[in-house]
């Protein structure tokens, strides 16, 4: 009877702790064996990319900072500057524009 109760026990706590950690590392393991990994050559390229995309977009977002701030402080002074003011109109008028095409488009 002492001998069946033994049998019908269930591994330790320990045992248990232990393979539900084994588990899932093991499966990540397999998961990531099925991964296409990239070539050093397409990590190289796409770094590159990254790079330069990133670049060029921080020196448009520059200058239009640089833009911008100059044509606020222009139409700020005392005297406003009369070709400032066309041009921030221009910019609010497209803007709007903008805004209002591409809303049309995701509603298509």
């Amino acid at each position: 009877m002492a001998n069946e109760e033994v049998a019908e026990k269930g591994p330790s706590g320990f045992a248990t702790v232990l393979e539900s950690i084994r588990r899932p590392l093991r499966e990540t393991a397999g998961e990531l064996r099925k991964v296409h990994w990239p070539t050093r050559l397409d990590v190289r390229n796409l770094t590159t990319i990254i790079l330069g995309v990133t670049f060029t977009m921080a020196v448009i977002l520059g200058a239009f900072d640089f833009a911008f701030d100059r044509l606020t402080t222009s139409l700020l002074q005392a005297t406003p500057n009369l070709v400032a003011l066309a041009i921030a109109l221009v910019i609010v008028i497209s803007l709007v524009i903008l805004v209002v095409w591409t809303s049309r488009e995701q509603r298509r």
